[in-house]
C-alpha cells in the first residue's frame, strides 16, 4: 500500500471515529423515522434500466451491466482520499455487511466507485476497500464513462483544483441500489448507518420478491 494512501486511510479513520461518536448521538431519533415512509422515499415509483457502462474494477475485470446482472447491487460514489463521509459511510456498509445471513450477502454485492481516476488507480482501489472488507469491489473509468453511469444513478461529482493546486472533490452522499435485472431500484440517502442500511435493503429487496412472485 503506498505511503499516500496510508495517510489518507489514516485520517479518514480518524474522522471516523468522530463520525461514529456523532452517530451514536443521532440514531435515537433517526430510528423513530415512520418506516414506510422512509422506503417510500427511497424506492423509485418505476425502476430505471442501466444503459450499457464500462468500469475497471479492482480485480481488472470489467463492471459492467453484466456483472451487475442476477445480484442486488450496493453503490456508492467517492474517492480514496476522502476525509470523511467515505470512510465513515464504507465501515457503516462493511458493519452491514457482517449482520446479513450468508445467502443474502453472497446475492449482494457492494461496489465502491472512484470519481478521482488521475489518482485512484483499479489497483490502489483494491487496497482501499479490502481494509473495509474483503468482499467490496472498487472500480473506477474514465469521466465520461463515470459521468454516464452517476447520471443514470441521480448523482453528480466534480473535480475541481483549489489555490495551492490541490485537487478538490465533490460527489453526491446517496448509496444506490441497484436490482437483479440491473435497474435504478432505490436511492438510500445519507446519513448512512449500519442498522438503516440493512433495514431498508431487506424491505425493498422483500417488496421486490412479493411483486415478482404477484406476476402471472
Amino acid at each position: 500500500m503506498s505511503k499516500t494512501l496510508k495517510v489518507a486511510l489514516g485520517l479518514g479513520f480518524a474522522m471516523l471515529l468522530i463520525g461514529i461518536a456523532i452517530s451514536f448521538t443521532q440514531r435515537g431519533s433517526v430510528a423513530t423515522d415512520n418506516d414506510d415512509a422512509v422506503l417510500a422515499d427511497a424506492r423509485l415509483a418505476t425502476p430505471r434500466p442501466l444503459t450499457a457502462f464500462a468500469l475497471t474494477a479492482h480485480d481488472s475485470r470489467p463492471l459492467d451491466r453484466e456483472r451487475l446482472r442476477g445480484r442486488w447491487t450496493l453503490l456508492f460514489f467517492g474517492y480514496t482520499h476522502c476525509p470523511d463521509v467515505c470512510p465513515i459511510t464504507l465501515s457503516e456498509l462493511a458493519g452491514m455487511a457482517r449482520t446479513l445471513e450468508p445467502t443474502l450477502r453472497d446475492d449482494t454485492q457492494f461496489v465502491f466507485v472512484s470519481v478521482d481516476p488521475q489518482r485512484d488507480t483499479p489497483e490502489s482501489l483494491g487496497d482501499y476497500v479490502r481494509y473495509f472488507d474483503e468482499r467490496f469491489l472498487g472500480a473506477t473509468g474514465s469521466i465520461e464513462a463515470l459521468t454516464s453511469l452517476a447520471r443514470q444513478l441521480d448523482s453528480r461529482f466534480s473535480l475541481e483544483t483549489d489555490p495551492a493546486g490541490e485537487p478538490v472533490v465533490n460527489h453526491s452522499s446517496a448509496m444506490l441500489l441497484i436490482d437483479p435485472q440491473v435497474r435504478y431500484y432505490a436511492r438510500l440517502k445519507a446519513p448512512h448507518y449500519a442498522e438503516q442500511i440493512r433495514t431498508q435493503y431487506l424491505a425493498l429487496r422483500a417488496e421486490y420478491q412479493q411483486f415478482q412472485s404477484s406476476r402471472p
